[in-house]
């Protein structure tokens, strides 16, 4: 039957990933809300940001061997993602910046610093405990983000087969690099959140090639995954390099597990974890604007919550806050600024290019 010769296209989004992305977010968000009210923070929900990473380096390589891309293609479709809606994040601060700056404590306005912020260079910030953060925070994360699509756009010169070793080990060097004594901006980029791209990478060069009968295996993984990262979460302290091995390592078998699960047809739907994923960058990206005002808000409306009421009030603010501006600014935008394919030759010209040719 002519039916059967039809193949289905790939799935190109893993619901997997996204449910990981709204758990990463909202630890996140749980985690600076625990701070800002003085409850003891839960250390291992720092890990969203070990998730993020293994997530960006997975998701980024199977999106480079998808299919041909040229470089050019490649970045231009990685900035119509995060720059629109990060330059107009950044603009509102900066404004905030220059007509009430009392607002804001994190940042002074700093003109190379605000420059620093719009181009995604590690800058640092004129309030020194904020070290080398941008305007917008949590933005920090998006400059080894934007390094990385560098590094990959600069990949797509190279043959097809040299292209994961080269990543891989450029990521793995400036690690390395990480435990020498070099200038702030420099240790900045030579960190082990390099390496932490680097196994989202691994892991999206190895995942396709483990026989289909390990899926269903999964579950095992992922449990694994998640008890060695509480388990890492109880003794992690603030230096990095601890971080990789600690958080990130488990991170990885949570995010390999995850995968595995749904390519066995066993991940359960969840839609609003689903809608939480699709959200969670600008979820990520405003909840600690949202987070002060939530606080500067009950403050003056003389509202007292206890403080895990707090934590919970301000994790629904910014999961509803963060949806809305998913869907009335960052896909607008995404859609504003999308490459848009190359005009086709119209079709009836192509037949008759093609009947001339059998009369000839």
């Amino acid at each position: 039957m002519a039916a059967s010769t039809v193949s289905t296209p790939p799935r190109t989004e893993l619901i997997s990933i996204q449910y990981l992305r709204a758990v990463a977010a909202l630890g996140v968000v749980v985690w600076h809300a625990q701070g800002q009210v003085g409850v003891p923070e839960t250390q291992v929900l720092q890990a969203g940001i070990e998730i993020f990473f293994v997530i960006s380096g997975y998701v980024m390589w199977r999106i480079l061997n998808k299919r041909p891309v040229s470089p050019g293609v490649f970045l231009q479709k990685r900035l119509a993602r995060i720059v629109p809606l990060y330059w107009l994040l950044t603009t509102f601060m900066v404004v905030l910046l220059l007509v009430a700056p009392h607002l804001l404590q994190s940042t002074r306005f700093d003109l190379p610093h605000v420059v620093a912020s719009y181009l995604f260079v590690a800058w640092p910030n004129p309030v020194e405990a904020a070290g080398l953060k941008p305007v917008m925070i949590p933005g920090w994360t998006l400059n080894y983000e934007m390094a990385f699509y560098l590094m990959l756009t600069a990949a797509l010169f190279l043959k097809a087969r040299l292209r994961g070793a080269v990543v891989i080990g450029v990521l793995l060097v400036l690690t390395v690099l990480s435990v020498l004594p070099l200038p702030p901006i420099a240790a900045f980029y030579a960190s082990p959140f390099m390496a932490e791209l680097a196994l989202g990478v691994g892991l999206a060069m190895v995942l396709p090639r483990v026989p289909e009968g390990w899926l269903r295996h999964g579950g095992l993984v992922f449990v694994t995954g998640c008890g060695l990262l509480l388990a890492g979460g109880s003794v992690i302290g603030p230096e990095a390099h601890g971080r990789l091995v600690f958080l990130a390592l488990p991170a990885t078998l949570i995010v390999a597990g995850l995968v595995a699960v749904e390519q066995a047809g066993r991940l359960p739907s969840i839609p609003i974890l689903k809608a939480i994923g699709d959200a969670s960058y600008p979820l990520y990206m405003i909840h600690p604007v949202l987070l002060s005002a939530t606080a500067q808000g009950l403050r003056l409306t003389g509202v007292e919550m206890a403080p895990w009421l707090y934590v919970t009030f301000a994790l629904v603010v910014t999961s509803v806050v963060g949806w809305f501006a998913h869907l009335w600014l960052e896909r607008p935008l995404i859609a504003a600024f999308k490459p848009r394919p190359r005009p086709s030759a119209p079709a009836t010209r192509v037949l008759t290019v093609v009947a001339n040719d059998a009369r000839s």
